[in-house]
């Protein structure tokens, strides 16, 4: 029996994740291939709306890689991709962050692009690969691009996120700022949760040279929500710092109506997170007007001052 190939992204999953997983996994299959979507951990909120908007099951949950064949989407790294990763075949990668550790000992399929989603880049390949998009099919990767860009609002939006975003509407059937209100509406049911559960909600893990440094982010349109549970969600963070042994661990709280972001720090490092993100913490809290994106405003200036 031929090994499955397993298409899966971050740990933390978010909608862009799993819905390239499951976009792309779809792909392979037209193509031959016995591709198989996974997923790396619980789905949010938003995302199961998303799913079940679209009547799509949930990708199996794959807890242990070792051994298997791996396709990669919407990551690069290691210190983000599911348990076993190192120890399994990596045979194609699909993503749009910044290149990270993951080697291979044959050359592979990359593919990255400095798009605002990994589902628009998906569109592209099934456009290479002459396939058509059905509904249901172009609702995922719609969801996937309006999540990830907070419906074109991101300062990680490119000209080509827009072309493809009203391509997938119509394809979807929806309206994209109706559509992208109402999932605006369920990421912010993100903050509803535990201090420790906010934190790890939607979480990435980066190497800053030797220094692990942690970063999540809570995007709603009602951040007092986070902020009024301000004591505990740094408690939170002060035990995960404790745990994990991370240089520094940030936490965005990101006003998607207002476009901006508040920052709590955890670690031994506030003066380096300060200086690199041109802020000043008060009691561990800062404010970053205009700040929206982790990857393009957060990532970029911390690995500088950490590497």
């Amino acid at each position: 029996m031929t090994q499955p190939l397993y298409v899966i992204g971050h740990q933390q999953p978010d909608t862009d994740t799993v819905c390239a997983a499951i976009a792309y996994a779809r792909l392979k299959q037209k193509q031959g291939t016995d591709a198989v979507p996974a997923r790396a951990g619980e789905v949010n909120p938003e995302t199961q709306f998303v799913l079940d908007r679209a009547g799509v099951e949930t990708p199996s949950r794959l807890d242990d890689a070792t051994g298997e064949r791996l396709v990669l989407v919407d990551h690069n790294e290691y210190s983000q991709a599911v348990s076993g990763a190192q120890d399994a075949e990596i045979v194609e990668v699909v993503d749009h962050h910044r290149i990270g550790d993951v080697t291979t000992s044959d050359p592979i399929f990359f593919r990255n692009e400095p798009v605002g989603s990994t589902a628009t880049i998906l569109t592209q390949l099934y456009d290479a690969a002459d396939e058509s998009i059905d509904e249901e099919t172009a609702q995922l990767l719609l969801s996937g691009l309006l999540s990830d860009t907070v419906v074109l609002r991101s300062p990680t939006t490119t000209d080509t996120d827009r072309t493809v975003a009203e391509r997938l509407a119509e394809l979807a059937g929806v309206d994209v700022e109706e559509y992208g209100k109402e999932l605006l509406r369920r990421k912010s049911k993100l903050g509803e949760k535990r201090p420790r559960e906010m934190v790890l909600g939607d979480f990435k893990e980066f190497e800053f040279g030797a220094h692990q440094v942690g970063i999540g982010q809570v995007e709603t349109v009602e951040p007092t929500t986070v902020l009024d549970q301000r004591d505990a969600v740094l408690a939170a963070m002060d035990d995960i710092v404790g745990d994990r042994e991370y240089t520094a661990l940030l936490l965005l709280v990101t006003d998607l109506l207002e476009e901006e972001s508040t920052v709590l720090v955890a670690g031994d490092h506030e003066d380096t997170v300060a200086e690199a993100l041109d802020t000043t913490f008060t009691d561990r809290e800062a404010s970053l007007p205009g700040v929206m994106s982790r990857k393009k405003q957060v990532v970029p200036p911390l690995e500088a001052a950490f590497s």
